[in-house]
């Protein structure tokens, strides 16, 4: 396998592509018999149906008829609230072919969440599956500009058919639309931690950019299969594991669902996965699990790093991610390094990265040759980075850069300056040509006595705890830190002192202003119903507080 020769053909591919439709064509043209997706087959737990790019091709072309004889022009935005699926990623096209505008949502959303972007992105189209969820949406898109309802119904080859289930009778007046601009490819909301979902508008430009900046991190091929279990209304998944897999010519297996996943790691051996820290984390705490049962050799091999142990262990913990993985993403929110260090040592290839949606979303990455695992790794080919002001705020600049806020010049004038620079929000450091994160400008906490703490870097270490599922540190204004804390569903329901003795041997390097003292455990998680989590798994940290202020106020006093 001569891959250099590869990586060229790719990039060729990529300099011919002005639209993302564009690439697709040009990858249809190239391999049109080679397999594209793999899914399930409907009510079968083990037969995987592979679509050719061929195959998806004629789909594509189908329902991109169908949208023109509905009427659909340029600049139409069309919402997708579908399952990760080949039904996605051809509707996604078929749009694109009709140079409209596509909005995702995501499927375990609460319906007003929905609601709000289907009615602030003017989006006249919506593609679903289930017919249930348009029974939850009905009533409260009444005053948006949404004109038609199609349901999505797919055999595995090419009996596909987008059927028609409701439709406004009476045209909603909308006023002045906003002009479209040029090259807007899609409208990605964001997940919303505090107030309404923002709209980033990305640009085919934008998307082709990074991927082609993430081709030469991933260095993706034909011959990989890439495992997708990331909702694709989810800027990384999307760019990372729908248009780079496109660009490269790679195969893409659909996950039947985040509870199947290790389950479709054995049964496929993917070669690339990109997944969020959670993942890794139950991973390690699998291993934490069987070593307080091990033997007293197994616990020493295991305390000094062996490599024995490394070599024994690691090959049962590949196994279960399926044997074959050569690039591991992990992305949305930061992995511990105790964590990825561990895996490292067993052979699983965990790179950690950074980026943001309004970023298109990629910014920085680590490499295969140059892993840093404390750090989200080295700013992408032609993306610039640089700290500025006494936060030492973020401030990214870069082909991916987002075109604005959708409906929004105020905001978008306020995070892009003048010179063309993402103010990110995010308080980092760079080191050596590595990028390192470091929290949240809006998070950083101010005990009474002046000083200064951002909350992640403590939350990462409690949750190393195995019995500890989600953790809040709080403290803004108060003379010490408390944190509310929510203990696994399996857990030994420990005591608040016991629990504190178990959070105080995790934070032993951190100074003594930085500890926290007293606990709120929780035995009910937060969950997206309750408004207390992002559709994306971040936590809303001012919901939260805002839920529990009582109790808080109550602790403190």
């Amino acid at each position: 396998m001569h891959f250099p020769s590869r990586r060229r053909w790719s990039v060729q591919i990529y300099k011919k592509s002005e639209t993302l439709h564009q690439l697709f064509l040009q990858r249809v043209a190239d391999s049109p018999d080679a397999v594209a997706y793999k899914s399930r087959a409907s009510g079968s737990t083990s037969l995987w149906i592979e679509l050719s790019w061929q195959q998806v091709a004629e789909r594509v072309a189908l329902w991109g008829e169908q949208l023109k004889n509905m009427g659909c022009k340029p600049g139409d935005r069309l919402a997708i609230l579908l399952e990760n699926s080949p039904e996605w990623v051809s509707i996604d096209q078929a749009a694109f072919s009709m140079q409209m505008v596509t909005t995702p949502l995501f499927v375990h959303d609460r319906p007003a969440n929905m609601a709000y972007v289907i009615s602030h992105s003017g989006s006249r189209i919506l593609v679903l599956r289930d017919i249930k969820q348009w029974e939850r949406l009905k009533s409260i898109v009444a005053d948006s500009a949404l004109e038609r309802v199609l349901l999505v119904k797919s055999g595995w080859e090419n009996s596909v058919e987008l059927k028609l289930i409701w439709q406004r009778e009476v045209a909603v007046e909308l006023g002045d639309e906003i002009s479209v601009p040029d090259g807007l490819a899609t409208i990605v909301y964001t997940s919303g931690t505090t107030g309404n979902p923002k709209g980033v508008m990305l640009s085919h430009r934008n998307i082709l950019e990074n991927c082609a900046g993430a081709f030469s991190v991933a260095r993706l091929f034909p011959t990989d299969l890439l495992l997708s279990f990331l909702p694709l209304s989810h800027a990384l998944e999307r760019t990372v594991g729908c248009y780079l897999p496109m660009m490269a010519g790679s195969t893409v297996a659909f996950s039947r669902s985040v509870l199947t996943v290790q389950r479709d790691l054995v049964d496929l051996k993917p070669t690339v996965l990109i997944a969020v820290p959670r993942l890794f984390e139950k991973i390690d705490e699998q291993i934490e699990e069987k070593l307080s049962t091990a033997t007293w050799i197994v616990k020493l091999l295991a305390a000094r790093a062996t490599k024995l142990f490394s070599m024994i262990i690691g090959r049962k913990v590949r196994n279960t991610l399926g044997g074959r993985l050569r690039v591991v993403v992990s992305g949305g929110a930061p992995l511990a390094k105790t964590v990825a260090n561990r895996l490292i040592s067993f052979g699983v290839p965990i790179l950690q990265g950074y980026g943001l949606t309004e970023a298109g979303p990629v910014v920085s990455s680590n490499r295969l040759e140059g892993n840093r695992p404390d750090s989200v790794g080295m700013a992408l080919p032609d993306t610039e980075i640089k700290i500025q002001g006494e936060n030492r705020e973020l401030l990214v600049r870069g082909p991916g850069v987002m075109l604005g806020y959708w409906r929004d010049q105020s905001e978008t004038n306020r995070v892009i300056d003048s010179e063309g620079w993402l103010h990110t929000g995010d308080v980092a450091k760079v080191k050596g040509g590595y990028l390192y994160i470091t929290g949240r400008i809006k998070d950083i906490l101010v005990l009474s006595n002046g000083e200064k703490i951002s909350p992640p870097d403590i939350e990462m270490a409690i949750l190393q705890d195995p019995l500890i599922d989600q953790v809040v540190v709080v403290g803004e204004g108060r003379p010490f830190l408390s944190a509310l804390v929510v203990v696994n569903e399996h857990g030994q329901h420990p005591s608040n002192q016991e629990l504190i003795r178990r959070i105080a041997y995790r934070m032993g390097s951190f100074p003594g202003y930085a500890k926290v003292k007293r606990l709120i455990i929780l035995n009910e998680p937060w969950t997206i119903e309750q408004g207390l989590m992002t559709p994306t798994m971040k936590l809303r940290r001012e919901k939260i507080l805002e839920y529990y202020q009582e109790d808080l106020d109550a602790l403190y006093g």
